[in-house]
């Protein structure tokens, strides 16, 4: 009987162990990688304006006080204008609760369940998922806003990378070419710039589709007369850089509310009719033109990638996932051993 070559369980354990390893680190030292790749992207993002600083002669000192002025004051007024709405949202929401019941008391009503036997079954769902007081829906919006304004508390950390990481922004190249030597500094310089021009462009690009997205969702709303529209345009926009299932998450909740609070089944369909069209157009008639292939990369691994990252950190894992797997895509193509990898993870065969 032939035995199998150590060489062959070393590397399998390697395969194994590695991946085990990886995810383990990154979970145990998301508190500070999370703040780190989220000011990483803010640099990216703000890249433009401090290259046209930069044109016009504005001392680096100066250039970095704007960005983190601008930075803080965008942060300042999306919590403003969240908090604002979220009080209002739960000072409603004993009404809304209650026209929920209205509802539920229809259907329950034909299936011959008691009121009583289905809020029973609602709080013993939530108390085995280790929330015993919880509310059906009103708790948890409060946990949610909690969660956010805890992410809002990280923004600290974020402002203070971004300010480190920008005052080292035009030191990089110089640090690479003396730490490598110029031959070897050229293909690391090289992947960076690719990186850097793909994540930059995919941002920029995506910002500006995502505030299309908001603000035609918030025109929509209040046309239509719907309660809390802002709110629900700045979720549209935020939500909009999750692929996939971001911008179908957005429209549950104001259709909910609409239903909820007006009691209106027109009302509440022009609603969804409404999110159903702007996503239809925005999604796969405007972002695809103006992206066009975007990062190069499978649907497929952009599910996935979103799936891995989500589970792994959370929300802010869902925002990061894309730029973080384009990223290690064009890493994985300037190797030779790695190059394959890259052509799986790619939309485009032809690399």
């Amino acid at each position: 009987m032939n035995k199998i070559p150590a060489h062959f369980i070393l590397d399998l354990t390697c395969m194994v162990i590695f991946p085990i390893a990886l995810i383990f680190i990154l979970d145990s030292l998301s508190f500070i990688l999370i703040p780190f790749l989220i000011a990483l992207l803010f640099c990216y993002a703000i890249g433009l304006p401090m290259d046209y600083l930069q044109q016009h002669h504005v001392p680096p000192v100066i250039r970095i006080l704007l960005t983190v002025i601008f930075l803080v004051g965008i942060c300042y007024l999306l919590e403003r204008l969240i908090q604002q709405n979220l009080i209002s949202l739960l000072e409603s929401w004993p009404r809304f609760e209650e026209k929920f019941w209205v509802y539920a008391n229809i259907i329950l009503n034909r299936l011959d369940i008691p009121q009583e036997q289905a809020k029973e079954t609602i709080k013993a769902f939530f108390s085995n998922i280790g929330k015993d007081e919880l509310k059906p829906v009103g708790t948890m919006v409060q946990y949610l806003s909690g969660s956010f304004f805890s992410f809002l508390g990280n923004a600290f950390w974020v402002i203070l990378f971004v300010v480190f990481i920008l005052s080292e922004r035009g030191a990089v190249a110089r640090k690479i070419v003396k730490g490598f030597g110029p031959e070897k500094a050229i293909n690391i310089l090289d992947t960076m710039r690719k990186i850097n021009i793909s994540v930059q462009q995919y941002l920029g690009l995506k910002t500006l589709i995502s505030l299309l997205t908001g603000v035609l969702v918030a025109v929509f709303l209040v046309i239509l007369q719907a309660p809390f529209p802002f709110l629900w345009g700045l979720l549209a926009f935020l939500l909009n850089f999750i692929p996939n299932i971001g911008s179908v998450i957005a429209g549950v909740p104001p259709v909910l509310v609409t239903l909820f609070d007006s009691g209106s089944l027109m009302r509440t369909a022009a609603v969804a009719i409404a999110f159903i069209i702007i996503q239809t157009v925005v999604g796969n008639v405007v972002e695809p033109k103006v992206l066009g292939k975007g990062l190069d990369l499978s649907p497929l691994v952009v599910l996935l990638s979103l799936l891995f990252w989500g589970w792994l950190w959370g929300i802010p894992g869902m925002l990061l996932s894309v730029p973080m797997t384009a990223a290690i895509k064009i890493g994985l193509e300037q190797f030779e051993k790695t190059k394959p990898i890259a052509i799986i993870l790619g939309d485009n065969p032809q690399i």
